[in-house]
């Protein structure tokens, strides 16, 4: 009996630890850490901030139309990360435009909508964009044959095979995380700006001037569909200088607009090292769940159904976890963590129906080995 209270114990500790993991910081509605700069225009990101417009950018769906470009004016907090920055979503496609900062990079990312002639992911690569504290003026202009990226009015990469497609910017536009995980950005936002027209490069190198002197009538005058300066200083909505775009919106509480519940396998593989530790972990961390709970439901020598039985209350723990995960903004609902929790559980289980315990404690004491499970001896 006192054997038994002693497991009890053990896997109560052990549910209790991965409880705290799992949810830790127990806090599902985070506040939304996005404040106004003091003295100048702009929004602070000090991370678990964002930013999002109030209603969906509506373009016509067009063929011949094929320019677009796109002006951010920031200054980064760090040049050591990778985040998201900046995405246009809609609920058929989360992840159809996104920029992202790694490191001094700056990634351009393209995702196909559903039933287009194109197929799989498309990005670019821009390097030497982004260092702590300095500031930035990003253009990305692209029409019928080329895209290029300017640095602070300057021609900076150029491209003839990655091409924007403007019906990508047809969502939500959101600023700071990314739309569906979270993951986001430290740094200042100062301004931003949307075009349905490829800017000349005369154009770009005027538009860098006016940001820099607080001129928006220059910007202005080239025919923004957004156009966005943040001089309003105070308040939770930022106004669209474009009288027929929609404004943004800073929420009181951080959210994630289009994380998946129980994302698939496949959605979360990615072939990198924090994506391969990140399975070892949640492996290795439920082996000592399959050990003690396979002990705790065995009198004795255990059975192949006592493996079983523990591997099944592992898999519930764990679909249970993974569900309860897509409320918390700062945790990913996946179905990877089910099926590596699964395995870990079931190895911890094997280990123990296979005298596991037994070994050691021989290796220790053989008298206290005899004690430990007399059927075995």
């Amino acid at each position: 009996m006192r054997e038994k209270k002693t497991l009890a114990a053990i896997c109560f500790g052990i549910l209790c630890v991965m409880i705290a993991a799992a949810f830790w910081p127990f806090n599902p509605r985070p506040a939304n850490h996005v404040t106004w700069l003091s003295g100048e225009n702009g929004l602070q990101f000090n991370g678990g901030g964002i930013l999002f417009s109030s209603k969906r950018f509506q373009f016509p769906n067009s063929e011949t139309q094929l320019a677009t470009t796109l002006e951010i004016w920031l200054e980064p907090s760090q040049e050591k990360h990778s985040n998201a920055l900046l995405a246009f979503s809609s609920p058929a496609n989360p992840e159809q435009f996104r920029l992202r900062q790694s490191h001094d990079f700056l990634l351009i990312l393209q995702q196909p909508f559903p039933g287009t002639r194109h197929s799989g992911m498309t990005w670019l690569w821009v390097p030497d964009v982004f260092y702590a504290r300095k500031r930035r003026f990003i253009a990305i202009s692209s029409g019928a044959s080329r895209t290029t990226v300017y640095l602070d009015g300057v021609p900076a990469e150029s491209s003839s095979t990655f091409k924007v497609d403007p019906n990508g910017f047809s969502g939500q536009l959101i600023v700071g995380a990314s739309p569906t995980v979270y993951d986001t950005w430290r740094g200042k936002l100062l301004g931003f700006a949307l075009f349905r027209q490829e800017l000349t490069p005369s154009q770009v190198s005027e538009h860098y001037r006016a940001w820099l002197d607080g001129k928006s009538e220059v910007v202005e005058n080239s025919q923004p569909v957004a156009l966005y300066t943040f001089g309003e200083r105070t308040g939770n909505i930022v106004h669209n200088q474009i009288t027929s775009g929609p404004d943004l919106t800073i929420p009181s509480r951080f959210q994630i607009s289009y994380k998946p519940l129980l994302n698939a396998v496949w959605n979360e593989f990615y072939p990198n090292f924090a994506y391969f530790r990140a399975v070892f972990i949640n492996i290795a961390g439920f082996i000592p769940f399959g050990f003690f709970f396979c002990m705790f439901f065995s009198s004795g020598q255990p059975s192949r159904k006592t493996v079983v039985a523990t591997v099944v209350v592992g898999t519930f723990f764990s679909l249970t976890i993974e569900v309860l995960q897509w409320y918390i903004p700062m945790r990913d609902s996946g179905t990877t963590d089910i099926f590596t929790n699964t395995l870990g559980t079931a190895l911890g289980a094997i280990l123990y129906r296979g005298g596991t315990l037994e070994v050691l404690l021989r290796r220790l004491d053989p008298q206290t080995s005899q004690k430990a499970d007399p059927q075995r001896s």
